[in-house]
């Protein structure tokens, strides 16, 4: 196993902390600005699922993972990106108030990578919370749905 620092992606949206929750953690996902058709399970150890279908060129992709720890307003912990030898990335997103009803949103994923060979899986993992966190910063802030229709 390769000894990788985590992967830290902070951005500051211009929302409540509560609503800033309630966009990213709740029972739908991230539907319908990110993912089409994610279910979550909202407690501890519950499931995860994903399905992509808009950011894959309309070819379905699913990915399961299961919640660690939820701390309303604070913390979702969880496992996703399944391989066949389990989950390959831990990742916390924290939720930070800050003044004038504003969020900080900081993400750390400890993505797992056996060898070079599969610094790849690492690499999609950054390039999808950037996505993830510009198109949350678009549809929390302005309500806008930077993805295509299906």
């Amino acid at each position: 196993m390769l000894e990788l620092s985590p992967m830290v992606f902070t951005e500051m949206i211009n929302a409540p902390v509560d609503k800033v929750w309630k966009t990213l953690v709740n029972p739908n996902g991230w539907d319908p600005w990110f993912t089409d058709g994610m279910k979550v399970e909202m407690y501890d150890g519950g499931d995860i699922y994903f399905r992509w279908f808009r950011l894959t060129n309309f070819e379905e992709v699913t990915d399961r993972g299961y919640t660690i720890k939820m701390i309303e307003n604070t913390l979702w912990e969880f496992w996703w990106y399944e391989y066949e030898d389990g989950f390959k990335s831990r990742v916390e997103i924290r939720f930070q108030p800050s003044d004038n009803d504003k969020c900080w949103v900081i993400i750390s994923d400890n993505t797992l990578v056996k060898d070079i060979n599969e610094l790849d899986v690492r690499y999609g993992c950054a390039y999808g919370w950037g996505q993830m966190m510009v198109l949350a910063k678009a549809y929390i802030e302005k309500g806008l749905i930077l993805l295509d229709d299906f």
